[in-house]
């Protein structure tokens, strides 16, 4: 009998456990749709709402409430089960939640080229892999993700998609400006450029430390509170 009921129990945790990280993907997953159709199309603020990636803000906050939420389901677990079966969900749910999204705004600008150009979505494919493997040399979901981390937007067109659009931008004039400059005032337009390069990857690392400080900070208060349970 015992045996049986410990069973139930791992099912249910399971069960219950796989259901707490589905619904974390899709609630993250519904906040970059709602956030890119509807904020980063403004214009020019959203240009910078999407540099800043306000989208992962939720990442944190998801994060917590689903390492709570596994946390607390360690209640069905016995006591015997080391700690990195106890976070193997909440480690296959954070790279889901931090990339996933990526996808999503992937798949919205396809249909927005497609939808700007009057173009199928088999071929607004093919041009926008071929703008990112000339870019990044990478295509799809991959190719997006490396693109926006140095420009957070990407161009609609099919003029812009099929030329580089921005050889004369401020920022190649700073740049050029920079690579004359010597002693203190050069060190500086160095900074400032590696800086500016790198924004956009300092900002995801940010964002996926903070997610993964959260989700094991609230997974260890939810155990606390399933441990108190199990000994009443």
């Amino acid at each position: 009998m015992k045996v049986k009921s410990h069973q139930r129990k791992l099912w249910l945790y399971c069960l219950l456990g796989t259901l707490a990280c589905g619904l974390t993907i899709v609630c993250k997953l519904a906040i970059v749709w709602s956030v890119d159709s509807y904020l980063y199309s403004l214009p020019i603020v959203g240009g910078v709402l999407a540099s800043l990636e306000v989208a992962e803000i939720s990442s944190p906050i998801l994060l917590a409430l689903l390492g709570l939420m596994l946390g607390a389901l360690t209640y069905y677990l016995p006591s015997s089960i080391n700690l990195g079966v106890r976070l193997l969900l909440l480690g296959l749910a954070l790279p889901l939640v931090l990339f996933l999204g990526h996808k999503v705004r992937h798949r919205l600008w396809v249909q927005q080229v497609a939808t700007q150009e009057s173009l199928s979505i088999s071929q607004s494919q093919q041009v926008t892999d071929t703008f990112l493997r000339r870019e990044t040399a990478k295509t799809g979901t991959m190719g997006f993700y490396w693109y926006t981390a140095d420009r957070a937007v990407p161009p609609l067109r099919l003029s812009n998609l099929e030329t580089t659009t921005d050889i004369d931008s401020l920022q190649d004039q700073l740049s050029a400006l920079g690579s004359r400059q010597t002693g203190l005032l050069g060190l500086a337009f160095s900074l400032y450029n590696w800086l500016f390069a790198n924004a956009g990857w300092g900002i995801r690392t940010a964002y996926a430390l903070l997610s993964g400080f959260m989700g094991l900070s609230y997974f260890f208060k939810g155990q606390v509170w399933a441990d108190r349970q199990r000994r009443r």
